[in-house]
């Protein structure tokens, strides 16, 4: 056997195996990109830009009021130019347990929950399953990397294939096109991503080496790698804090301008309670380890200043290019269109893998196509149904961000289930689905303008809050192209006409 042929069975079943696991942690980490912008859109208190008048010590002074339990930490961010509020989020010390919100910019008050586009950011590296789906996403990513290395040994003709594109062909021939398409054009950025993917974890993936060499000291490793600094607990009640603010003023002073961005305390109610500033990162570079200063929370004192070796500046590199926290809405926008293409490339490979074996009826059609039904299209109409539950669920009713879960969930089942109902019929069912996720993704601006009164399309175009209408515009633009394809597939399918033997000229003579 040689190495093509040993190569085109690892790609098969290795891409196919993984291929609906991993869609779901591309699409999720698509959407991903323009997280903050999804999150002000989904919170209509944000849809009017507005200065925020609440500041460090407003905030933890409305921790102090309203949080009783003794805390292990708390932490806080100020607005920035995507995100412009303050966050806030606490653990309760002993248990784990915690929670976080954000402030209304004016009047310093918490906003109704929402899954936010963080749901979708932990949908990508964890699935929402903690270290259980931290694991199973770095085993897929591992997945991905093997089907791209094997799929570029496969495909002699990779380049020529490039410039092939046959949608009147008969369907494995079209997919077969559209998946080669877009696995060359996405081939660098996805190899690049599902290797950075994997890295960013790598402690968490082999921690062997982290456990021996530090004897499971996690504090002691992260603050020699990072360059990060730990107080251990005196047991001892704490004395009156200082402003955060000023400590904030006095951290921007040290950076000559730059920006505070994250601030932690750690041990808020015993003596030994400090504060982490850590300077706010700027979209001009790919990414680059953060100054950070320490002080002591009651006296001022700087204890420590954060400075990284070289190694875990490469690895800030590679976490940064990876979560593209840089280059603006362009470079953004270039990863959502390459996601897209990834997404693509796992559902030509999967059409691929059916059209071959439909003809001769293998073992296994039924599972793939009610799998294809239930992930394929069952995770975009999930979404969808989540932005319409984001704006018809009532603002106060209470844990709001978990019944906005709950309501992804049980869409994305009842899509599974239709999908296994209606897998006899392939064409059929993805012409109704593809329909289904037009009047969902249409009717959401519709929705957005009935139900906020400076959210809807006119009022964000007239003041050119683009970041805002670019998700009416993203979905108006889904919908329409859903809609064109759902009316494509519910036409009948034509016969393909075999081609006869082209007779040459000299033949003929």
């Amino acid at each position: 056997m040689s190495l093509r042929q040993s190569m085109a069975g690892l790609h098969t079943w290795g891409g196919l195996i993984p291929s609906w696991l991993l869609y779901v942690i591309i699409l999720a980490g698509t959407i991903a990109c323009f997280d903050k912008e999804l999150d002000r859109w989904m919170r209509p208190a944000l849809h009017q830009e507005s200065a925020a008048t609440m500041s460090a010590d407003q905030a933890r002074d409305w921790l102090q009021r309203n949080v009783k339990d003794e805390l292990h930490a708390f932490w806080m961010h100020g607005p920035s130019e995507r995100e412009p509020y303050w966050r806030l989020g606490w653990e309760v010390d002993g248990t784990g347990e915690g929670d976080n919100l954000t402030f209304a910019p004016s009047g310093g008050e918490p906003m109704p929950g929402t899954v936010g586009g963080d749901f979708f950011f932990r949908l990508h590296y964890t699935l929402h399953a903690g270290m259980i789906g931290l694991y199973i996403v770095g085993l897929a990513g591992m997945f991905m990397l093997v089907a791209l290395v094997s799929g570029v040994i496969i495909h002699r003709r990779i380049f020529k294939d490039f410039f092939t594109l046959r949608p009147n062909a008969n369907g494995q021939r079209a997919w077969l096109d559209a998946h080669n398409l877009f696995g060359v054009v996405g081939f660098p950025f996805h190899l690049i991503l599902a290797y950075t993917g994997v890295v960013i974890f790598v402690s968490n993936y082999m921690p062997a080496g982290l456990q021996v060499a530090y004897k499971n000291d996690i504090e002691h490793f992260f603050s020699e790698v990072a360059g990060a600094y730990h107080r251990e607990e005196m047991h001892q009640p704490a004395a009156a804090p200082m402003s955060l603010n000023a400590l904030i003023e006095r951290s921007q002073e040290h950076w000559n301008g730059g920006k505070a961005g994250w601030i932690s305390v750690h041990h808020p109610g015993d003596a030994s309670a400090v504060v982490d500033i850590s300077e706010q990162s700027s979209e001009s570079r790919v990414g680059r380890p953060l100054s950070g200063l320490t002080y002591d929370a009651a006296t001022g004192e700087l204890l420590h200043e954060q400075k990284p070796p070289v190694g875990y500046s490469f690895y800030s590199w590679l976490a940064g290019l990876h979560m593209v926290q840089f280059g603006g809405s362009l470079v953004r926008g270039l990863y959502f269109l390459l996601g897209l293409a990834g997404c693509a490339l796992m559902i030509g490979g999967v059409k691929v893998w059916v059209a071959k074996r439909e003809a001769r009826g293998g073992a296994g059609i039924g599972l793939v196509r009610s799998l294809n039904g239930a992930v394929f299209a069952g995770m975009p109409l999930a979404s969808l149904v989540l932005l319409w539950g984001n704006r018809l669920i009532p603002a106060g009713v209470a844990e709001r961000a978990s019944v906005e879960s709950w309501v992804f969930v049980g869409a994305w089942l009842l899509v599974a289930l239709w999908s296994v109902l209606g897998r006899r019929q392939p064409r059929r069912l993805l012409s109704q689905q593809l329909a289904l996720g037009a009047v969902l993704a249409l009717g959401l601006p519709l929705l957005n303008g009935l139900t906020t009164d400076h959210g809807h399309l006119f009022s964000t175009l007239l003041r050119g809050d683009w970041a805002l209408a670019g998700v009416d515009l993203t979905l108006i633009a889904g919908g329409l192209l859903s809609a064109v394809y759902a009316w494509r597939f519910a036409q009948p399918q034509a016969e393909p006409v075999p081609r006869g033997r082209r007779v040459l000229v000299e033949e003929t003579a």
